[in-house]
Formats: C-alpha cells, structure tokens, sequence
C-alpha cells in the first residue's frame, strides 16, 4: 500500500510541475477573464486544480 501512495505523490508532482512549466502557454494578457489577464485566470484555476490533486492523493493514502 505504501508503494501505490509514494507513485501516487510522485505523480502529482511531476503533473504539477509540468502543467506550471508551460509558461509560454499562459503567458498572455487576452483574453481576459473577469478583467484579469489570462496569466492570472490560469494561476487561479491551477491553485484550484493542485489542490484537487493532492486531496485525491491525501484520499489515497486514507
């Protein structure tokens, strides 16, 4: 069991490492959302998401 937590953590680290390392992806002012450039939008949205992700690996864990 904890072989599958420890692969569980470790990926949830690396996709959050590569979905904040597409910077030149996000790194644009328009669209803006709400009146917030993009860059913003998308930093809000991944705190939402990685805090998802390691919930689900919190759960795993149990």
């Amino acid at each position: 069991m904890k072989q599958k937590y420890y692969i569980a953590v470790l990926v949830a680290l690396l996709l959050d490492i590569i979905l904040y390392s597409i910077f030149p992806v996000y790194n644009i002012a328009t669209p803006s959302i709400g009146g917030l450039p993009f860059f913003y939008v998308y930093q809000i949205i991944m705190l939402a998401v990685t805090t998802i992700i390691y919930l689900i690996v919190a759960f795993i864990k149990g």
